[in-house]
């Protein structure tokens, strides 16, 4: 499963992609989480935000830095992949967990840059 949404920022803004890599009954892993930069200059910093369905909750990340406040999740880049330059890509990810047999995923994501 794969959801894009394009939101906000700069001169084209950036764009995010949430794609679930591997699903089991009681939680899932969605990797790569991608943000794309739209524009045509550099964007310094994306904003990444979604909602986990009800129930379900994040159990590990890597790549961004997570804010959860009760199920809207906020991501931020990290060094290695907030700054893109046009047409650029920085990938993240999550684990979570969810009720047994919830087959729901998280999105759409929508994703700002300043």
């Amino acid at each position: 499963v794969t959801v894009t949404t394009s939101n906000g920022g700069g001169d084209g803004g950036c764009a995010a992609t949430l794609t679930a890599q591997g699903q089991w009954s009681n939680g899932y892993v969605i990797q790569p989480v991608r943000v794309t930069n739209n524009g045509t200059s550099t964007i310094s910093g994306w904003t990444v935000t979604f909602t986990l369905p009800a129930g379900h909750s994040i159990t590990g990340s890597w790549g961004a830095t997570l804010t959860i406040s009760g199920q809207t999740v906020t991501a931020r880049g990290v060094g290695h992949n907030s700054t893109l330059a046009p047409g650029g890509v920085g990938e993240w990810g999550f684990q979570a967990s969810r009720p047994n047999g919830n087959t729901a995923l998280p999105g759409p994501a929508s994703c700002t840059s300043p």
